[in-house]
C-alpha cells in the first residue's frame, strides 16, 4: 500500500525508472550518443557504457541497492518538499549515480584497493571514471530543458561538489591518527561524502526553482546526510571483517574518538596497534576490539548524536511538501540505522 505522493510503492517505481534510465544512457552510450553532441565517439561512448555497466554489477554483487535507493531518493524528495512533484528530479538522480559510479573506482585507486591494471588498461580507467562523473554529467545538465539560470545553477552544484569532495579525500589520504582530531575527520567527511549528497539535494532544488537561501538549507542537509552516511560506511568495514581503513591507515571518527577518551598511556598503546595494524591481521583485531569496547561504542553514540539531531533539524526548519519531509526524515533514520551493532540515539 502507497502512503502518501513519495511514498514507499512510489519510490520503488521511482527508483526503478531511474535505473531504467541509467540502462537506457548505458545503450546510447555505447553507441556513441546521449552526449549533447555530433557521432563519431563510440570510443568514449563505449568505455563510459562499459564502465557503468561494471558498476551495476558491483552493486548488485555487493548488495548495495539500499545504499543506491537513498541515492536516488534524495534529489525526488528534496525537488518533491519544494513542489510535490518528486518525479521532476530524475535527471539529478542519474548525474548523482554517474558521480558515485566515478568515485566509487576513483577511491579505490586512491586507497590501492581496486584491482590494478597495468599500463595503457590502467589510463583507459582513469580517463573514463573522469569522464563519466564529471563530463559527462555537464553534458547532461547542458541538455536538460530548464532556463540558462537554472542550468548555470547546476553546474556550479556540480562543480562545487567536484572540488570539495577531492578537498576532503586529500584531508582523508594525507591526515595521520595521531594528529587527527573528531572535528578533523568530519571535516574531511562533509567533504568526501558530504559533498554530493549536498549537490543533490541542492541541485534538486535548484531545478524545483528554490530561492538561494533554500538552496543553501537544502545543500546543509545533503551535507549532513552524506557524513551519517560516512559513518556507515566506517561501520560496515569493520562489521564486514574487511578492516580496509586500518590495513590503510586511515584517520576514522571511531578510531580517533577512541584516541580522544583513552587515557594517555592508553592512547600510546593504541596508536602502537594502529601502526602494526597496517601490516598485522592480529593488530587489527585487537584494534577493533577496543574500538568496539561497550563504553567506548556509548560515548561514540553520544559524540554522533548531534550530527544525527542537525540532520533532522534543518529539515525541521525547511519544511515543504509534509509526505516529502517525513520521507527526508525517514531517509536519516534510515541510515543511522543501518550503523552495525547499534544505533545512536537521536538528540
Amino acid at each position: 500500500m502507497d502512503d502518501g505522493v513519495f511514498g514507499r510503492a512510489a519510490q520503488e517505481r521511482a527508483v526503478a525508472e531511474v535505473e531504467a534510465e541509467m540502462a537506457r544512457l548505458c545503450e546510447l552510450l555505447a553507441e556513441g550518443l546521449a552526449m549533447g553532441l555530433d557521432d563519431g565517439r563510440e570510443m568514449v561512448g563505449g568505455a563510459m557504457s562499459e564502465f557503468l555497466v561494471e558498476f551495476a554489477d558491483l552493486v548488485r554483487a555487493k548488495g548495495s541497492r539500499p545504499g543506491l535507493k537513498g541515492m536516488i531518493t534524495l534529489p525526488l524528495l528534496v525537488h518533491g518538499a519544494e513542489t510535490g512533484e518528486p518525479a521532476a528530479a530524475a535527471p539529478v538522480a542519474v548525474v548523482h549515480l554517474l558521480w558515485w559510479a566515478s568515485a566509487r573506482y576513483l577511491d579505490d585507486l586512491a586507497d590501492a584497493a581496486a584491482p590494478a591494471p597495468g599500463g595503457a588498461a590502467a589510463g583507459k580507467k582513469v580517463l573514463t571514471a573522469l569522464a563519466v562523473g564529471a563530463h559527462l554529467p555537464a553534458r547532461l545538465v547542458t541538455g536538460l530543458p530548464a532556463t540558462g539560470a537554472v542550468r548555470a545553477a547546476l553546474a556550479g552544484e556540480l562543480s562545487r561538489c567536484w572540488l570539495d569532495a577531492v578537498d576532503g579525500q586529500l584531508r582523508d589520504l594525507t591526515e595521520r591518527a595521531p594528529a587527527a582530531t573528531r572535528e578533523s575527520v568530519l571535516r574531511s567527511y562533509e567533504g568526501k561524502t558530504g559533498a554530493p549528497y549536498a549537490m543533490a539535494a541542492a541541485a534538486a532544488a535548484c531545478l524545483a526553482g528554490a530561492d538561494g537561501h533554500r538552496v543553501a538549507g537544502w545543500r546543509a542537509y545533503g551535507r549532513a546526510l552524506g557524513v551519517l552516511r560516512q559513518l556507515v560506511n566506517d561501520q560496515r568495514d569493520i562489521a564486514s571483517g574487511r578492516h580496509e581503513d586500518l590495513a590503510n591507515g586511515t584517520a576514522t571518527y571511531l578510531l580517533v574518538h577512541l584516541l580522544t577518551v583513552l587515557p594517555a598511556a592508553r592512547r600510546r598503546e593504541a596508536l602502537a596497534l594502529h601502526a602494526a595494524a597496517r601490516h598485522s591481521a592480529s593488530a587489527r583485531a585487537e584494534l577493533t576490539a577496543w574500538m568496539l569496547d561497550d563504553e567506548v561504542i556509548e560515548s561514540y553514540a553520544a559524540s554522533v548524536a548531534p550530527l544525527i539531531g542537525r540532520a533532522h533539524g534543518l529539515l525541521d526548519l525547511l519544511g515543504g511538501d509534509p509526505g516529502c519531509v517525513r520521507e527526508l526524515h525517514g531517509l536519516v533514520d534510515a541510515t543511522v540505522g543501518h550503523l552495525p551493532r547499534f544505533r545512536p540515539a537521536a538528540a
